[in-house]
């Protein structure tokens, strides 16, 4: 009977091996072998393996987790030399990483190529107008600091968890300049978008895997919820496009071409210019 089930293991395994394969280039790293249908797994949560592999490999090598493949490049200059090249500025298409889009390329984050190049320019563009690294940078953060260390004030003489004040102080400086607006430290609405962020993040680790075990992707939806936490994403989806699209109408609602106050109001005259030039840069 173990003679049986051995041979079953081996043949499985095999069969696995043939299916998965993958033709690759001749000039493709070299790297260390794969396990059928996981990759890599023995080595990528051990960082004393990965300097193994250096020593073994070389600066540059290859790895596999699940179905994706991986570069490990392990010297400054090759680091500094790689990222300067454009063949290497596309950003994976991991379900996790698009979920506010659903696969299509927009905005900074979600965009490669020379779509992001348009984009990052403008953006740092504006916010520079809009006096991101000047003295009106300075001033807005001193005043959140103000406002900070008055909330800090109701903590003093007793041990207590870091502030949810400190968290909001930040998204408000920024928020200043993307959208004109700041929120108080007890805004629920902010508040629950955090407490999102954090459990999602808490969870990143099994959120990831569908991208690296497609197969994951056909388990039921209760089971997704349950095993990876599905759920999280979809509900910081919900509550991430509830409040953006509320956010934007008010700018459509308000807005005056010629006089923007904020991010949002000079990305919506770019989309009104786009429509006049459908052939130039893409604002989505």
């Amino acid at each position: 009977m173990l003679v049986e089930a051995i041979l079953f293991v081996l043949v499985a395994a095999l069969l696995i091996y043939l299916v998965t394969k993958e033709n690759l280039p001749d000039n493709v790293p070299k790297g260390p072998l794969t396990i059928p249908g996981l990759g890599n797994l023995d080595y990528v949560f051990y960082l004393s393996d990965m300097r193994r592999l250096r020593d073994k490999y070389g600066d540059i090598f290859l790895m596999k987790m699940g179905s994706q493949y991986m570069v490990y490049l392990c010297n400054y200059q090759l680091i500094k030399e790689a990222f300067s090249s454009p063949h290497v500025v596309d950003r994976p298409q991991f379900k996790l990483l698009w979920f506010l889009t659903d696969g299509v390329p927009a905005g900074v984050v979600m965009t490669d190529g020379e779509q992001w190049s348009t984009l990052r320019r403008f953006l740092l563009r504006q916010m520079r107008n809009l006096g991101m690294g000047k003295s009106y940078m300075e001033d807005a953060i001193m005043h959140e600091a103000r406002k900070l260390a008055k909330d800090f004030e109701k903590h003093v003489d007793k041990p207590d968890k870091i502030p949810r004040s400190v968290e909001v102080s930040v998204l408000n400086i920024v928020w200043q300049l993307v959208a004109n607006k700041d929120f108080g430290y007890d805004n629920k609405k902010v508040l629950d978008l955090m407490d999102l962020i954090h459990k999602a993040t808490a969870a990143q680790g099994l959120l990831v895997l569908p991208d690296f075990f497609p197969i994951l992707n056909y388990l039921p939806k209760f089971l997704k919820n349950y095993l990876l936490k599905e759920h999280i994403v979809d509900e910081l989806k919900e509550k991430l496009i509830d409040f953006t699209k509320e956010t934007i109408e008010e700018h459509r609602t308000n807005l005056d071409c010629d006089n923007p106050l904020d991010v949002i109001d000079h990305y919506l005259i770019e989309m009104e210019e786009e429509k006049k030039n459908p052939n130039g840069p893409q604002f989505k």
